[in-house]
């Protein structure tokens, strides 16, 4: 299968996995109270954490890997399996204190819940990463959107019948019961189904490497939850976790239907000899115009979209969104480097880059979570300046970068960006007042469309490019 057709399979189903999921999301802002939320997001963040130790890298490890062997896939399950059912049984062992903590049982009894996953994930892991490395994008999507629909219908049933905090670990568990069935399904022939030993302690050494930098990644949003969780009590927890949410949109919407294709496309290339720093530099251009002007639309526009997403007893997130659309901006142009160095066989460069930003990161956090929210919010701009200067001092010491080809790369986004926040200022200053929240994000979102394409297609962007040879095929369909 070719990259671009990965893409675009991989794009139709996230956006429908992450579809209904906000759907859901919008529902359940309405039917559970902030409270409900923060219990939920204490448990999450712990098992989160879990979550990132899960597979372990193994995932990583089988698409990178040159060759494939039943001796390899034999000691991939038996890493996955020996951590997640370690984990799966930590999480039980520190439900109580954990409910203790934060003075609150609903806590524990979440924790209970969710560790349940732990010991059904280890048996579709190694299908899930075959499947990926062969870029079958189109069976991934059936289980993707499988365990999306599943966790909807639960998640939401449950809710009107007053689960309360449980109905989102219900539907937890429902959709990894489901998301482990289908894999099974399309289990490639002749995938071994015992574990091994043989080639236990070279899975192991990438293991930690990988499952360091996405514990770096993902933990640090864990720890901060916790952080604000004891620091402003759950009720305001639940603000900054709708404001952190609405803030990975980009990331649900954009970033996760590329990046399971990014590491099998730079593999490739990495086997075919290629240059990766030229190729890291076409995915950065292409990546960044959309992702600065997202973030500078959706800081100017923040109240708008925490009242249509949420409602009004949200609006409390507003300013700390808006102060997280600043560090997504920073972010855009270190998007895929992890995947670039692994891919380069350099996981190591890529943990250590990780963590000492995270580590900076939550440094900043540290000192600034017990201010206020948008102070919280403030450490993600210091974690993301920080991965900004390693990226940039990385990709000249292995792939030969300069400032200047980063320079380059997002000079178009930040122009269009500011043109789209001139735009969006004048826009709403015209719209009719107390048109409510639809209006105003209809027209300034059809005008900043509008603006966007008018740019990309007058200055040549490669991704105008792009855009006309999807029309073509559409064209010639037709």
């Amino acid at each position: 299968m070719n990259v671009r057709r990965s893409i675009s399979i991989n794009f139709v189903a996230k956006y429908v996995e992450h579809g209904l999921a906000l759907f859901s999301g919008i529902v359940l802002a309405r039917l559970l109270t902030p409270e409900d939320f923060g219990i939920y997001s204490i448990a999450a963040s712990v098992v989160l954490l879990g979550y990132l130790f899960r597979n372990f890298g193994v995932g990583q490890y089988i698409v990178q890997a040159a060759n494939v062997t039943d001796e390899m896939l034999r000691a991939a399950f038996a890493v996955t399996l020996f951590v997640s059912w370690t984990i799966g049984l930590l999480l039980v062992a520190i439900a109580p204190a954990l409910g203790r903590f934060y003075a609150e049982d609903g806590v524990s009894l979440v924790l209970y819940f969710l560790s349940f996953n732990f010991f059904l994930l280890p048996f579709g892991a190694v299908t899930n990463a075959l499947l990926r490395r062969e870029m079958r994008f189109e069976k991934i999507a059936v289980i993707d959107i499988s365990a999306a629909v599943t966790a909807m219908v639960v998640g939401l049933t449950a809710a009107f019948m007053g689960a309360s905090y449980l109905s989102i670990a219900w539907a937890s568990n429902a959709s990894t019961v489901v998301s482990i069935m289908v894999t099974l399904l399309f289990r490639p022939a002749g995938t071994p189904w015992l574990p091994g030993v043989k080639g236990f302690r070279n899975v192991l050494s990438f293991g930690v490497k990988v499952g360091a930098m996405d514990l770096s990644n993902s933990g640090t949003d864990s720890a901060t939850e916790l952080v604000i969780g004891k620091a402003h009590g759950l009720h305001d927890l639940g603000i900054y976790s709708r404001a952190y949410g609405t803030f990975r949109l980009f990331e649900f919407a954009f970033v996760q239907t590329i990046r399971p294709v990014v590491l099998p496309f730079l593999s490739r290339a990495k086997h075919d000899n290629e240059d990766l720093g030229d190729i890291y530099l076409k995915i950065l251009t292409l990546t960044s115009i959309f992702a600065i002007p997202f973030f500078a639309y959706m800081g100017v526009n923040a109240a708008e979209v925490i009242a249509l997403l949420y409602g009004d007893q949200w609006g409390a997130a507003t300013p700390v969104l808006q102060v997280m659309c600043v560090a997504g901006a920073l972010f855009a142009p270190t998007l895929f480097f992890e995947q670039m160095l692994i891919a380069n066989g350099r996981p190591g460069q890529a943990m250590r880059f990780v963590v000492l930003s995270q580590c900076l990161r939550l440094g900043a956090l540290a000192v600034l979570a017990w201010v206020s929210l948008e102070a919280a919010a403030l450490a993600l701009i210091v974690g993301f300046l920080a991965r900004v200067a390693f990226v940039v001092s990385l990709a000249r010491q292995f792939f030969g970068l300069d400032i200047g080809g980063f320079t380059r790369a997002v000079l178009p986004a930040v122009m269009v960006a500011g043109l789209l926040v001139l735009s969006t200022v004048a826009t709403r200053s015209l719209v009719v007042p107390g048109g409510g929240s639809f209006l105003l994000l209809l027209v300034t979102g059809v005008i900043a469309l509008v603006l966007w394409l008018l740019f990309v297609f007058v200055t040549a962007h490669p991704v105008s490019f792009e855009i006309r040879r999807l029309l073509d095929k559409a064209l010639k369909k037709s």
